[in-house]
């Protein structure tokens, strides 16, 4: 992270292997998930229905890096449109595929995400 002059704080994925490296760890977080709502299924419900395509998304995304066939830009990848409305609780590293969403639309050079839009969670 570091400062942007103006007081947003930025997270700028540099590389295709920090990218990659980032979808790895949505991936085990997806896992992590899964077990909290076994643990836990009432409390975690509202999520049991983001797993099943957040992580077929996060495979596909991690196989087209590794081909070098992922294609940069673009509207925002589907499972966005699930997790955005979903409080933190719900999807405790929500700001991660936040993070990975925006390298996906902008590329890893122009990854950028605004601290600030974190903070509203």
């Amino acid at each position: 992270m570091y400062n942007t002059g103006n007081g947003e704080m930025v997270v700028q994925l540099k590389s295709l292997d920090e990218f990659k490296r980032q979808i790895e760890e949505a991936l085990i977080e997806v896992d992590e998930l899964k077990y909290s709502i076994e643990f836990d299924g009432d409390y975690m419900q509202q999520s049991t229905n983001l797993i099943e395509p957040l992580e077929a998304e996060l495979k596909k995304l991690k196989v087209e890096v590794e081909a070098g066939t992922h294609q940069f830009g673009g509207p925002p990848l589907e499972f966005m449109a699930i997790i955005e409305p979903l409080p933190l609780a719900f999807i405790p590293f929500k700001y991660l595929l936040q993070v990975i969403n925006h390298a996906h639309q902008h590329g890893v050079e122009g990854c950028q995400q605004l601290e600030e839009r974190w903070s509203r969670y």
